[in-house]
């Protein structure tokens, strides 16, 4: 009566079309919720330079914090109403490099085009054969040096967030994950996309968010987990391309 989702092309594409067209779910968006919070933390790390591209862009929730903060940057996803919808959003500001349809393994951009690129609760929708096709992608276009910034699930349990169709019987994670991470995976996958591993780190990223009181505070619970061996949500990494 269950089956397993076969995640093809299309399927992908009309998940996130419907995720992306109900704005009542906006709320949820990772990089609305914690995108000041990841930047944050990067900048404490590397200096970003050049074109910033956000890879998985959604409605366009990270572009509008690295125009805000001055940097140049350019969108891609691989659902074309997302794109639609960071074009209209951002169409006609002087640090918007614009917006493309495009897949990971073939992005749209030219070879060493990018500074850095982001990849904001993507890599869990990738399967580990696609994913080493994404890393090569990733090391085309960025230029020598130039860092891949990653966000995922910690740990994730994938069977406990499966959901299952009641009119077709197709079972699913309710975010379409099918890739769980731990911190030494994630930078296993980093290595070996030919990537050195500046930070991979277990956060929570809601100790970052918010006024600079409330990310002290959250700070020292942040150093009590780790000092108490406790498992954070999030897992944070920045990758630079190495240089053959």
């Amino acid at each position: 009566m269950y089956h397993t989702v076969e995640w093809t092309p299309e399927r992908i594409e009309r998940f996130w079309n419907f995720y992306g067209a109900n704005t009542a779910a906006h709320g949820s968006y990772f990089s609305g919720q914690f995108g000041d919070a990841i930047l944050r933390i990067v900048r404490r790390h590397v200096t970003l330079s050049g074109i910033l591209v956000d890879l998985g862009c959604g409605p366009g929730f990270l572009v509008e914090q690295l125009l805000r903060q001055g940097y140049v940057c350019k969108a891609v996803d691989f659902s074309r109403e997302a794109i639609e919808k960071v074009q209209g959003r951002f169409a006609g500001h002087p640090g918007f490099r614009g917006g493309e349809v495009g897949s990971l393994d073939r992005l749209p951009l030219h070879d060493g085009e990018a500074g850095a690129l982001f990849l904001i609760e993507v890599l869990e929708h990738l399967s580990p054969a696609f994913m080493a096709k994404a890393f090569a992608e990733f090391h085309r276009v960025l230029q020598p040096g130039g860092h891949v910034i990653a966000t995922v699930p910690n740990e994730e349990d994938l069977a406990a967030k499966s959901v299952a169709c009641p009119d077709c019987g197709c079972v699913f994670h309710r975010m379409q994950h099918v890739q769980r991470f731990s911190r030494e995976l994630l930078a296993e996958g980093l290595r070996r996309g030919s990537f050195d591993a500046v930070l991979v780190v277990a956060v929570n990223l809601k100790h970052f968010t918010g006024s600079w009181a409330h990310r002290s505070l959250g700070m020292v619970k942040h150093l009590t987990r780790r000092l108490r061996h406790r498992s954070n949500p999030h897992l944070l990494a920045i990758g630079r391309r190495r240089i053959a």
